[in-house]
């Protein structure tokens, strides 16, 4: 068997896991939320915006910046959808650090073997 399908091999064992399809779900059902996404992506730009005024002491603008992004943060956290993705995400990873994790020591255990 080549790599190719080794990792394809992989990667349907993978998408074929019950909390991997749940989680493929709930970020569906969350991006097909537009208002959702968009007060994401006011967060993130809000988060940016204070992150520069921090960097150039404009204190007052970043605190008023940094409130608004965690302001929008607790609306989305309190969102269903949201809440439920997040726990999803959570299953998915933790089953991508173990195969990372699984991968690293395997790839270190055939270094040290060839060492």
């Amino acid at each position: 068997m080549t790599y190719d399908e080794t990792v394809e091999q992989l990667v349907k064992k993978i998408e074929s896991l019950d909390y991997v399809q749940d989680f493929q779900k709930a970020e569906s059902a969350l991006r097909a939320e537009s208002s959702l996404f968009e007060a994401q992506e006011e967060m993130k730009k809000l988060q940016k915006e204070a992150v520069l005024y921090q960097k150039i002491g404009k204190m007052e603008a970043y605190k008023a910046t940094s409130q608004a992004a965690q302001k929008i943060e607790k609306q989305l956290k309190q969102h269903p959808l949201v809440e439920n993705y997040v726990s999803k995400l959570e299953n998915v990873n933790d089953l991508i650090q173990h195969i990372t994790g699984e991968i690293e020591q395997k790839v270190n255990a055939l270094l040290e073997s060839n060492k």
